[in-house]
């Protein structure tokens, strides 16, 4: 059975609601949206960040410190994005902009190696028992298609599964069933979803190398591995699915994946470019599962641009430029020094202490919005692990363990309310994606639960309309 987003057509309450809160959103921030106007002229849609966009206009924030963002119009807001996870530390931490500082003069890319390039690696390397070798490039989405590309080399197979919903980036191969209509006949089913492309412009016989499988569904890995396991170079799964939700795997799910992956001679890839803040050694160390290659980005840059991927010896090897025929990598800004510096910087800041705390914050925030939502009768859930929080408009006691289940919640109550919080004065994604940072403390939380909580009653005739 296909199972349909629940998207509602407009009713009444909410027709007056959206009115009410776009006018509200128009009148607050005038500067931004001159600004908006301005960068339409020489962007499409004035925007280079598709994610980021939201209607009718994105901010403009003109400055920001610790958990803190000011926009064009002067007006401040918690930030609980960090930047799609990746300001662990805040905006505009001591320490990063000390060692930034102290770099910048000695130059920012040397085309060369560097000592930060080392100690950002030993970093890795130290805290993440999987990874035996780290390179480094300059995104998640990088990452993950070195990843898979040397796991295609080493196997000499083909094929890849990933999980539906699943977000690696941007690169064509990944481009799978990330979002997938599920009003279509062409997503398959719930148990047995088929590829689609999930943009234009990716060609149509990428499906024919991707496999897709539903989150959390071990007797559908099974299945698609008894069937195809011998030609699958590898299956790349994040512990907890990002842009599907914030939801988290099943222990139980990650050791079978690393169980057929064994048994059919494929490598299991582990994207922690999100999840590596959630545990000292990212979440695969929380399930004790230890794949063949692990994705890094996000935290590791200290808020620059960056990626790295690293795994056992004998897979990342390929790599090593002295072999006869290496497998090639590389980029102008690989491991340039600004970024080296500003990693190394925010890592040494970010101690298990320090992951414990922001995490106990995530589960206080989680625990604090699932409060609300019973209170407010506004059928809903708070999901995530750890300093991960994603909130969801699905019917009461509904279970929220993969994309299907986070697609069948309300999106169009989750945009209201988007526009209700940043009324509010706090900065989430507008998927209701949310996390906290070590710039943030129990009250800063409490703040943000207060905001939630008004924001939702605001927006509340339209969930029960």
């Amino acid at each position: 059975m296909v199972v349909e987003e629940r998207v509602r057509p407009a009713t009444g309450a909410r027709t007056e609601i959206e009115a009410e809160l776009l006018a509200a959103y128009r009148e607050r921030t005038p500067r931004s949206a001159a600004l908006h106007e301005a960068a339409r002229r020489v962007m499409p849609g004035g925007d280079t960040r598709t994610i980021a966009f939201h209607p009718p206009y994105p901010l403009t924030i003109e400055r920001a410190v610790g958990c803190r963002m000011a926009d064009a119009d002067d007006h401040v807001y918690l930030d609980f994005l960090n930047n799609y996870t990746s300001l662990i530390l805040g905006h505009a931490h001591p320490a990063v902009i000390a060692a930034v500082a102290a770099q910048l003069p000695r130059g920012t890319a040397h085309a060369a190696a560097a000592t930060a390039q080392t100690r950002l690696a030993e970093i890795i390397a130290e805290r993440v028992a999987s990874v035996d070798l780290v390179r480094f490039c300059n995104s998640g989405t990088e990452a993950t298609m070195h990843a898979i590309r040397a796991a295609r080399a080493f196997t000499g197979r083909d094929l890849i599964v990933k999980m539906e919903g699943g977000y690696h980036g941007t690169y064509d191969d990944v481009e799978v069933s990330v979002h997938p209509d599920l009003s279509s006949p062409s997503a398959g089913s719930a148990h047995a979803p088929l590829g689609t492309l999930d943009t234009i412009g990716v060609p149509a016989n990428t499906t024919a190398n991707v496999l897709v499988i539903p989150f959390n569904d071990i007797v559908a890995a099974e299945r698609v591995m008894d069937e195809r396991g011998d030609e699958v170079a590898a299956i790349i799964v994040e512990p907890v699915l990002g842009a599907g939700g914030m939801i988290p795997a099943e222990t139980a799910f990650l050791e079978a994946l690393r169980g057929l992956t064994v048994e059919h001679g494929a490598l299991l890839i582990c994207d922690e470019v999100m999840t590596f803040r959630l545990a000292p050694g990212g979440m695969q160390e929380h399930h004790r599962v230890r794949p063949d290659l692990t994705t890094f980005a996000k935290i590791i840059g200290g808020g620059f641009p960056v990626g790295a991927f690293g795994g056992r010896a004998a897979v990342m090897e390929q790599y090593d430029p002295a072999r006869p025929a290496p497998l090639w990598q590389s980029g102008t800004f690989n491991g340039n020094a600004i970024t080296m510096v500003a990693g190394v910087a925010a890592m040494e800041a970010y101690p298990a202490g320090e992951v414990a705390r922001i995490n106990a914050l995530g589960d206080r925030l989680r625990g604090g919005l699932n409060a609300v939502l019973a209170a407010t009768g506004v059928g809903g859930v708070a999901t995530g692990y750890g300093s991960f929080v994603g909130v969801h408009f699905t019917e009461a006691g509904e279970p929220v363990r993969d994309y299907r289940a986070a697609a069948a919640g309300d999106r169009e109550l989750g945009r209201l309310l988007h526009l209700a919080l940043l009324l509010e004065g706090v900065f989430v994604a507008p998927r209701l994606m949310m996390c906290t940072s070590t710039a943030m403390d129990e009250t800063v939380v409490d703040e943000a639960v207060a905001a939630f909580d008004r924001a939702l009653r605001r927006v509340r005739p339209a969930a029960l309309a």
